[in-house]
C-alpha cells in the first residue's frame, strides 16, 4: 500500500504540469483547434461519411456479406432520414436556452472521435488549491474529518490533474456529487445504497471513490446490466489506498 509521501507528491506535480498528460483526455483537448462552424459541419458530414465506409470494412472482415450490410444500411437511413445532426443539435439546443450560437468552436478529429466545443483548445489549466472553506463544506457533507492525505493531494491544485477523464473532481464538485449519489445511487437508478464514507474523486469508464473508512479507492460501474453484473458486484476495490491510484496514473503513458 503506497502512501502519499513527498517524494510521490513531487512526481504527482511534475505530471500535472504538463498540459498534454495532466488527465486521460488532456491530449485531445490540446489537439482541438478553432474553426468556423460552417468549416466544422462540413467535417462532420465528411467524417461520418468516412466513418460508414469503416463500419461496412468492419462488418465485412466479420463475416457479414454486402447484400446484408447494404441492406441494413438501408434500413438505418430511411430511420435517420430528415433527423438532425448531434452538430445541428447542439446548436439548436443553444439557441432554445437564448443563446447566439459563436460563430466558431473548437474542433477536434480523431479516427474514432468528432467534436465540437464552445471551450477554448488546449488542456485545461490547473487551478488554485481548494479554500479552507471548500473543505468545511465537504466535511459538512461527508460528517467527518477531510483524511490528511486527501487534502495534501489537493494542495497541488483544485482537481483538473489525476485520473478521470478530466482528472481528480474539484472539492466543490465531490461535494455535490456527493450528495447527488447518496440521492440516486451509483448507477442513477438507486438500485444500490451509496455508503456514507464514499466520496466520488474521479470517473473515467468507472467511477472511483475514497473510502473514508479503509482509505482505499472503489470503484463503481454505472454500467452493471449491459456489463451483465449483479448489483452486488456494482463496487469493487480498485486501489488500496490512494497512493496506488496515483502511482497507477503516473505509470500510464
Amino acid at each position: 500500500m503506497t502512501e502519499m509521501t513527498d517524494e510521490l507528491l513531487a512526481r504527482i506535480a511534475k505530471r500535472a504540469a504538463e498540459p498534454n498528460r495532466r488527465y486521460m483526455t488532456a491530449a485531445e483537448d490540446q489537439s482541438r483547434v478553432e474553426l468556423p462552424v460552417e468549416e466544422i459541419d462540413r467535417r462532420f458530414d465528411d467524417w461520418h461519411v468516412e466513418n460508414e465506409k469503416r463500419a461496412r470494412e468492419a462488418a465485412l472482415r466479420d463475416g457479414m456479406t454486402p447484400e446484408e450490410y447494404d441492406k441494413n444500411a438501408q434500413i438505418n437511413a430511411k430511420l435517420q432520414a430528415g433527423q438532425p445532426s448531434a452538430f445541428d443539435l447542439m446548436m439548436a439546443q443553444m439557441r432554445a436556452w437564448g443563446q447566439t450560437p459563436p460563430d466558431k468552436l473548437s474542433f477536434v478529429e480523431t479516427e474514432g472521435h468528432i467534436g465540437a466545443s464552445t471551450e477554448a483548445p488546449g488542456a485545461k489549466p490547473l487551478t488554485a488549491p481548494p479554500k479552507p472553506s471548500d473543505w468545511s463544506e465537504l466535511e459538512r457533507i461527508a460528517g467527518r474529518p477531510i483524511p490528511d492525505e486527501l487534502k495534501r493531494l489537493y494542495s497541488i491544485a483544485d482537481g483538473g490533474f489525476g485520473p478521470g477523464f478530466t482528472g481528480l473532481h474539484p472539492v466543490h464538485r465531490i461535494a455535490s456529487y456527493c450528495e447527488d449519489f447518496r440521492r440516486r445511487g451509483p448507477d442513477y437508478c438507486g438500485t444500490i445504497a451509496y455508503p456514507e464514507s464514499f466520496l466520488p474523486v474521479a470517473g473515467e469508464m468507472l467511477d472511483y471513490h475514497y473510502d473514508l473508512d479503509t482509505g482505499r479507492i472503489i470503484s463503481s460501474n454505472q454500467d452493471w446490466v449491459n456489463d451483465e453484473l449483479e448489483p452486488e458486484d456494482i463496487y469493487d476495490i480498485a486501489f488500496q489506498s490512494l497512493g496506488d491510484m496515483m502511482e497507477d496514473w503516473l505509470a500510464r503513458s
